[in-house]
């Protein structure tokens, strides 16, 4: 994927998605634009903490993927995006990596987002549903 069409991916995300909704029901309707956009998705992608403390286990929201090209999504409906999503998407090493945040404003989150922007190689975006605008990290 290109720039134009990530950029086009993040532009329906910010306009499509309702930041009042439940965590499940929005990451729902993620899949959907992911899906509406040629996107195979896996929803509560599992991963795996490695024995040098260097990860943590869990599960990242959403995994989009597009032919090799692969994206992480994790969503959070509070103000800030919690460390461990951050921690989380980088981990898998996708080509794209975003942090969603529901009701949080974007300065904060932005801020938050910088101290892993040079955990993974991949572009890091931030959401604000709330102000529905993005930026690359």
């Amino acid at each position: 994927m290109d720039d134009a069409e990530i950029k086009f991916l993040i532009d329906e995300i910010t306009q499509k998605v309702n930041p009042n909704l439940e965590h499940n029901e929005t990451v729902r309707r993620l899949e959907q634009v992911f899906r509406e956009n040629g996107f195979y998705t896996t929803r509560e992608y599992p991963i795996y903490k490695i024995k040098d403390g260097s990860s943590r286990a869990g599960r990242i929201d959403l995994v989009g993927s597009k032919g090799k090209f692969r994206m992480a999504i994790e969503y959070d409906h509070h103000d800030l995006i919690k460390w461990k999503s951050f921690q989380k998407i980088v981990q898998i090493k996708p080509d794209v990596a975003i942090g969603i945040t529901g009701n949080g404003s974007m300065r904060p989150n932005f801020e938050r987002a910088m101290k892993y922007k040079d955990k993974g190689k991949a572009p890091l975006y931030v959401i604000s549903l709330k102000e529905k605008r993005y930026e690359l990290v």
